[in-house]
């Protein structure tokens, strides 16, 4: 396949499985791998430009599609810097702090978590598990009546969702899964959760870019590799948009049948994958 294309699949890829609940790390270690597609030939330094250039693409269409919270959060943390505060200042702070424990565990352990992505024995193994996970927190809230809105969002449960957060920077757990895991738990609705998860990844996706960024004075890309970095971008774009997009449609339209689980859909997808990935990597046959 064409390097443009490769770039233009890995960017859909990124921002697709950013906010579905399908592990945007584990697909973008595991589809190249199973291609042996190597954009940059190992260049270390390349990659991680590449995977820069991808979150800020995921961060722009997401921050597209959720323009109207963070506008109003924004305001509602500058009306408490002037001491006007009100509920949505409590919502907008502690959605702030939910970064925090992510933040930290990544930049304490990032040697030793760029070498768990290397192990798709393991990325298999918590694919599937916590696919299962997410789809019996769902389930379990559906049957409590869990109906939680996203304005009640507070200073215990950004603890909560934040710690969850963190475990997704394990390869296979899925950033939006595990915080709408966590939600599900802490009694939210779909959407709630959803929609909260969300926003929480937001500061995390940029920081993630900025910290990368600031590594890459010895990427030195040429002009045609450059071109990879944009069209990548501009895929993570689009495809961050749609992924939001489809997920607040689905949780939307599947508030009314609590006790039916649309995750059962994305645990199954998840368990097929991660036994295709365990074939692979116990059989040789890649």
């Amino acid at each position: 396949m064409p390097d443009f294309a490769v770039a233009i699949v890995l960017g859909l890829l990124q921002g697709v499985t950013e906010f579905f609940p399908v592990s945007s790390s584990a697909h973008l270690e595991v589809v190249p791998w199973l291609a042996g597609w190597d954009l940059f030939d190992g260049d270390n330094e390349l990659e991680n430009a590449f995977d820069v250039a991808l979150h800020v693409g995921t961060l722009v269409g997401a921050a597209v599609y959720l323009r109207a919270d963070i506008a109003r959060y924004a305001r509602a943390l500058w009306s408490g810097i002037r001491g006007r505060a009100d509920r949505d200042t409590v919502v907008a702070l502690s959605l702030a702090l939910s970064a925090v424990p992510a933040a930290l565990v990544g930049v304490t352990l990032e040697d030793r978590l760029l070498d768990l992505a290397e192990q798709p024995l393991l990325i298999a193994a918590l694919l599937a598990g916590f696919g299962g996970l997410l789809w019996w927190s769902d389930a379990s809230a559906g049957r409590r009546g869990a109906q939680r809105s996203q304005h009640s969002y507070g200073l215990r449960d950004a603890v909560g969702m934040g710690l969850a957060q963190a475990a997704a920077l394990l390869p296979g757990v899925s950033r939006s899964g595990v915080s709408i895991t966590a939600g599900r738990w802490l009694g939210f609705d779909r959407a709630a959760a959803a929609r909260l998860a969300f926003l929480m990844s937001l500061p995390l996706i940029g920081g993630a870019g900025v910290y990368r960024s600031v590594t890459l004075a010895d990427a030195a890309p040429t002009g045609a590799q450059l071109q990879l970095f944009i069209v990548g971008g501009a895929a993570a774009v689009v495809s961050s948009w749609a992924g939001v997009a489809a997920m607040v449609w689905l949780l939307d339209r599947t508030s009314r049948a609590p006790q039916r689980s649309p995750f059962a859909w994305f645990a199954g997808y998840r368990v097929a994958l991660a036994a295709a990935v365990a074939v692979v990597a116990i059989s040789g046959l890649r």
